[in-house]
């Protein structure tokens, strides 16, 4: 098409087997399709979100610009936009980050020489199971596709997924906060290690970089699969 850069990302959220679909076209469109076989609240950080009910479609607009980390996530079970899990304040647009628990898509695009940055999260919990695959033989793909929700731990355990043991303790150890706020001194748990064990590629805590954080050139196309799938397709001339 033209001059212009092309980047699609395609993101789809499964509870069972259906999924939501996410395509990231120009860094800056989002055409997000919902392929459950119930209703979704997508959500995106910038971007806002929208109720979707199976096959429906939302096309939002990101500053192609844009540097910093932006998240997408689903919203479930969601009643008057108070939802159980991905919550942003009880508003359909969201404005602000999802509440916990929710896995999370992170991307940041166009970073140091040239690189996208991309991973999936469970800092703030876990709500559906997701999967990423750079489309580029150079770079590694992550997925978090166990069934957490049914083996998370009971102190973990919230109606809406599996919490982060930082939401449920609010501690220096699992928050990796005052006398554990940095690397040397914040390392993983038994309760991290539970999520690496079921999700090794994924962070865990604040700062399980070395195994979670992605790097592909900018430009790379990307499958994500959220049983969430995510497709990201990088940007081409």
């Amino acid at each position: 098409m033209s001059s212009l850069n092309n980047l699609t990302i395609f993101l789809s959220f499964i509870l069972t087997a259906p999924y939501l679909v996410i395509i990231f076209i120009d860094a800056a469109i989002f055409n997000i399709q919902n392929n459950c076989s119930y209703t979704i609240w997508a959500a995106a950080n910038p971007g806002g979100g929208r109720q979707l009910k199976t096959s429906q479609t939302w096309v939002i607009n990101t500053d192609p610009n844009f540097r910093d980390k932006g998240r997408i996530w689903a919203r479930t079970n969601c009643v008057n936009n108070v939802c159980e899990s991905g919550d942003c304040g009880g508003v359909l647009y969201c404005v602000s980050n999802g509440a916990t628990p929710e896995t999370l898509a992170e991307y940041a695009f166009n970073q140091t020489q040239n690189l996208d940055f991309l991973d999936i999260s469970l800092v703030d919990g876990f709500n559906v199971p997701m999967e990423f695959t750079p489309m580029n033989s150079e770079c590694v793909g992550v997925k978090c596709t166990a069934d957490i929700n049914r083996l998370c731990p009971t102190e973990l355990r919230d109606p809406g997924g599996c919490n982060n043991p930082c939401t449920v303790f609010q501690n220096d150890q699992f928050c990796c906060i005052g006398s554990r706020a940095s690397p040397a001194t914040c390392g993983p748990t038994a309760y991290s290690k539970f999520f690496k064990d079921a999700c090794p590629n994924v962070y865990t805590y604040a700062y399980d970089d070395a195994s979670s954080k992605f790097t592909c050139p900018t430009g790379t196309d990307y499958k994500f699969t959220m049983q969430v799938i995510l497709h990201y397709v990088g940007m081409q001339s």
